[in-house]
C-alpha cells in the first residue's frame, strides 16, 4: 500500500501590516484556506500577549511595523507591564509618580505624591529638597519639600508635601546639569507669553521667553524675552555658574546660545545678552537637530533623521 500524504497541521500567519505590505508569496492559494492575520485578533488579546514580553522586546517589536508600533505603545500594555514589575501597585494608584530605590536590599515603592490634576507627566526634575513636574498641557508644578531622608539614609517621598503651580505655558525647563542636586539653585523655564506690540496699544504677540526661578522658594528672579519670529522647543544648560551657557533649540532644528552669570541673577538690574547661532548649526546647516543633552562640560546633539550625533565641548568653540 502506498503511503498517504499527511497534511501539515501548522497554520500560516500572514503579515498584513499596511506599512509592511503582504508577506512575499503570501497570496491565497486554492486548497489551503484563508491565512490568519494578527489584526483579526481582539486588541485586548494582543496587548495581553505582548505584556508578557520583557521591556526591551516590547520596544524592539514596536519598531518592526506600523501596526505593532501602535499596539506596543498602547496604555494597556504598559499598564500591565508596570503592574507586573511592581505587584504592590493598586489599580487606583496606576496614575501618579512614584519613587523606588534600586540600591541596597530594600526595594520599597513609596506612595505617590504627584499632582492628580496634571495632564500626564511629561518630565520631572528633582532638586535638593523639591520636585518640579511638567505636564503635557504646559503646566509646571512645584512640589515643595517632596523628598526626605529616612533613618536608614535612603531618600523617600514625604507624604505630607504640598504642590503649587509654578507657571503655565511652559515648553521645557532645565537646571544645573550636574548630578548633585545641591548645585541646582536656579530653574530655567522656556515658556510662551503674550507681549504688547507697542506700549499703549491693545495688540499683542506671542513670544518665547526664558524665566529663571529660585528652586528653594519658586520665586521668579529673572526673565528674558525673544523676538516673536524666534520659536524654541528645548533648553539645556552647560558651563559654570559664572559662564552659564543656555542652549536653545528652534522648531527648525537650529541651535542658539547665550551666556549669563548666575551670581548676578538675584540682583535687580536689566542688561542685554547676545543670542548667537551655535557652531553645529553654522558648520552643518543641512542637518536638523532633533534634541539635545548636556552635562557641565559638553553637549550631545541628536539629528533628525538620526544620521549621526555630535558631541561638543565649550572649549572647542561656540
Amino acid at each position: 500500500m502506498g503511503e498517504k500524504a499527511i497534511p501539515s497541521l501548522r497554520r500560516r500567519v500572514k503579515r498584513s501590516c499596511p506599512s509592511c505590505g503582504p508577506e512575499p508569496g503570501g497570496e491565497e492559494k486554492k486548497g489551503r484556506g484563508n491565512p490568519i492575520s494578527v489584526q483579526l485578533f481582539p486588541p485586548e488579546l494582543v496587548e495581553h500577549i505582548i505584556s508578557f514580553l520583557p521591556v526591551r522586546d516590547v520596544v524592539a517589536l514596536g519598531q518592526t511595523c506600523h501596526y505593532f508600533h501602535e499596539v506596543c505603545d498602547a496604555e494597556g500594555v504598559w499598564r500591565r507591564i508596570c503592574r507586573k514589575l511592581s505587584p504592590r501597585l493598586r489599580e487606583q494608584d496606576t496614575k501618579g509618580l512614584y519613587f523606588q530605590a534600586f540600591g541596597g536590599r530594600r526595594r520599597c515603592l513609596n506612595k505617590s505624591v504627584a499632582p492628580l490634576l496634571a495632564h500626564g507627566y511629561r518630565r520631572f526634575l528633582p532638586t535638593k529638597d523639591h520636585i518640579f513636574i511638567l505636564d503635557y498641557a504646559g503646566t509646571l508644578f512645584f512640589l515643595k519639600n517632596a523628598l526626605v531622608s529616612s533613618t536608614l539614609g535612603q531618600i523617600q517621598w514625604k507624604r505630607a508635601c504640598r504642590y503649587v503651580v509654578l507657571c503655565r505655558g511652559a515648553k521645557d525647563f532645565a537646571s544645573d546639569p550636574r548630578c548633585d542636586t545641591v548645585y541646582r539653585k536656579y530653574l530655567y523655564v522656556l515658556a510662551t507669553r503674550e507681549q504688547l506690540e507697542v506700549v499703549g496699544t491693545t495688540g499683542s504677540r506671542v513670544c518665547d521667553c526664558v524665566e529663571v526661578y529660585l528652586q528653594s522658594s519658586g520665586q521668579r528672579v529673572f526673565k528674558m524675552t525673544f523676538h516673536h519670529s524666534m520659536s524654541f522647543k528645548q533648553i539645556v544648560l552647560v558651563g559654570q555658574e559664572t559662564q552659564r551657557a543656555l542652549l536653545l533649540l528652534t522648531e527648525e532644528g537650529k541651535i542658539y546660545s547665550l551666556v549669563v552669570n548666575e551670581t548676578q541673577l538675584d540682583q535687580p538690574r536689566s542688561y542685554t545678552v547676545q543670542l548667537a547661532l551655535r557652531k553645529v548649526s553654522r558648520c552643518l546647516p543641512h542637518l536638523r537637530v532633533a534634541c539635545m543633552a548636556s552635562n557641565q562640560s559638553s553637549t550631545l546633539y541628536i539629528t533628525d533623521p538620526i544620521l549621526c550625533s555630535w558631541l561638543q565641548s565649550p572649549w572647542l568653540g561656540g
